[in-house]
């Protein structure tokens, strides 16, 4: 099952298509020296195929890419709470 998500980048809104899968090959793939590309490649999974040419321009600028991909994943991500206990 996906997570319907919805963000509105420069006031257009751009539909993405989470799953665990998804969220769990990004993380699969992402090294010390490579988190652009893998994040770029998660985009592209998870985008809505309406919402594909709406994104595709935000793509070409590497720090876009993190920024959309972050926002995604917080969304995504369910929050918890998280304590050093002894």
């Amino acid at each position: 099952m996906a997570d319907k998500l919805t963000l509105n980048i420069n006031g257009d809104p751009i539909h993405f298509n989470v799953t665990e899968d998804t969220h769990e090959r990004l993380i699969d793939e992402m090294k010390a020296d490579s988190k652009v590309a893998p994040m770029n490649n998660f985009l592209v999974r998870t985008v809505d195929p309406e919402s594909k040419e709406a994104l595709a321009p935000f793509l070409k600028n590497p720090g876009l890419v993190m920024e959309i991909g972050t926002k995604v994943l917080e969304a995504f991500t369910p929050k918890i709470k998280v304590t050093v206990g002894e």
